[in-house]
């Protein structure tokens, strides 16, 4: 989970600032994790797609096709040459939020293995 020591130490400290435990929920079956806010995203939740399929598996969920390609922009604003094809659709548990039928589209994102948007 988050550990602020670890954070701290990290040469992107502004950007660690805004990391935050983050529980993924479906069908009573939870998966933990560390997840960075970006406040600039208003849209789209990601999650990497290298984490995927232990998501999937834990949950018991499937990933799901999308009905038109995405594209999404990088941190300097520039539209990613990346191709979004796939989401999956949960729960998700912030501290006593909870935020039911959240839509996470599945790109290659550098950093982080969850990107979430404005709560």
């Amino acid at each position: 989970m988050c550990k602020l020591d670890e954070i701290l130490s990290k040469e992107n400290y502004f950007e660690k600032l805004f990391l935050i435990d983050a529980h993924l929920i479906s069908q009573k079956r939870s998966f933990s994790l560390c997840s960075l806010i970006d406040s600039d995203s208003v849209v789209y939740m990601i999650i990497h797609f290298n984490l995927v399929d232990k998501v999937c598996e834990k949950l018991k969920i499937q990933p799901i096709s999308l009905t038109k390609e995405k594209l999404i922009r990088d941190y300097d604003e520039k539209i990613s040459k990346k191709i979004i094809t796939h989401k999956i659709l949960l729960n998700l548990i912030i501290k006593s939020h909870k935020k039911l039928t959240v839509s996470m589209l599945i790109a290659d994102i550098d950093h982080h293995e969850v990107i979430l948007s404005k709560l």
